[in-house]
């Protein structure tokens, strides 16, 4: 019998309460992706909000700018998502271009349409615009990422003889993943897109399904199969209850909090987190070190990968979040990953 195929794993950095010193937050951002590397992670990823209400999100570009410096050549770096109607997308391609460059071709760039109506009305971007903004912002970065003049005529943005004048040191661009929670956005990465994100809230059996709808729009453009990057929860305790416990522990309440401010993914799928055993054990691994293995064993990584966890939640201390990352490559990573020893 063929031996499963093993997955690379990654870790997305997080918020952090404003109550916490800047400085301690980013003791907690080095310290976990030291102990990343240390455990065999290769993507160090980071999402992005504005204006967040009693929580600091460090933007992404410069704090990924510092940790490339952190990183060795096998650790990956992508912010994602970038939330990239905000932006005039000459802006963002020149900033995420310097950005290949600094970390010497690593960078994968992840990018989203948003979600929080709010931070629309501070930014003063018209909500109902965030699709067509992103799409259309893809596009004239694309050819902003290459070296030859061009003009561009869209809905939102005209240029006429523009010449790129910083561009990715990969070739054509880096790879772009597309942040998506339905249909309509899993068929929209991959038409512009070279993988959809699965996010995670999104139950096993919807990724499966979604996975399906991806490969079918890829192949309408002679496009073969690629593994897709999956955000999961990977949460060990010495039995199922107690893993359970700590996944609650560590994570309901911040769920709750997406949830007010504007992701109804929860409400999507008849789920209040009431029950959090119920909606957990659909869309995290959590249990005993041998059942998060087996788990994961059973995640085709031909279709799921890299797997991407959050280790760091609001609350937790660095010498926690070491802790976690350290039992999960001992007791996980160690047997299952494409980077570790098999045991």
């Amino acid at each position: 019998m063929a031996a499963p195929a093993r997955h690379a794993f990654g870790i997305i950095l997080g918020d952090q309460p404003v109550t916490v010193d800047p400085r301690a937050h980013l003791d907690i951002v080095l310290r976990q992706v030291e102990a990343a590397q240390r455990n065999g992670f290769t993507y160090i990823c980071l999402g992005q909000h504005f204006l967040y209400d009693g929580f600091r999100w460090l933007q992404p570009i410069p704090l990924l700018a510092r940790l490339a410096a952190e990183t060795g050549p096998e650790m990956r770096i992508a912010p994602t998502v970038i939330v990239s109607p905000f932006y005039h997308p000459v802006v963002l391609a020149e900033e995420l271009a310097t950005l290949d460059i600094v970390c010497d071709g690593r960078l994968i760039v992840g990018v989203g349409s948003g979600y929080a109506p709010a931070e629309f009305d501070h930014l003063q971007v018209p909500y109902a615009e965030r699709f067509r903004r992103m799409e259309e912002g893809i596009e004239l970065m694309r050819l902003a990422w290459r070296p030859e003049p061009f003009d561009f005529e869209g809905e939102f943005w005209q240029l006429r003889g523009a010449s790129p004048h910083v561009t990715p040191i990969q070739h054509p661009h880096p790879p772009l993943w597309l942040g998506a929670m339905r249909s309509i956005g899993v068929r929209r990465a991959a038409r512009i897109a070279d993988a959809w994100m699965v996010t995670p809230e999104t139950p096993f059996w919807e990724a499966e399904e979604s996975y399906e709808l991806f490969c079918a729009v890829r192949a309408q453009r002679g496009l073969q199969p690629v593994p897709v990057p999956m955000r999961r929860e990977i949460v060990v305790g010495r039995d199922r209850a107690e893993a359970l416990e700590r996944y609650a522990a560590r994570s309901r309440d911040r769920y709750l909090a997406y949830t007010q401010r504007g992701n109804d993914e929860y409400q999507r799928h008849g789920s209040s987190l009431d029950d959090f055993e119920a909606w957990a054990t659909e869309r995290a691994i959590v249990g005993t070190a041998a059942e998060c293995v087996e788990a994961v064993q059973q995640l085709d990584a031909g279709m799921f990968d890299p797997l991407i966890i959050r280790a760091a939640w609001p609350g937790q201390t660095a010498d926690e979040v070491v802790d976690y990352l350290d039992q999960l490559g001992r007791e996980v990573i160690s047997a299952v990953s494409s980077t570790g020893t098999p045991t």
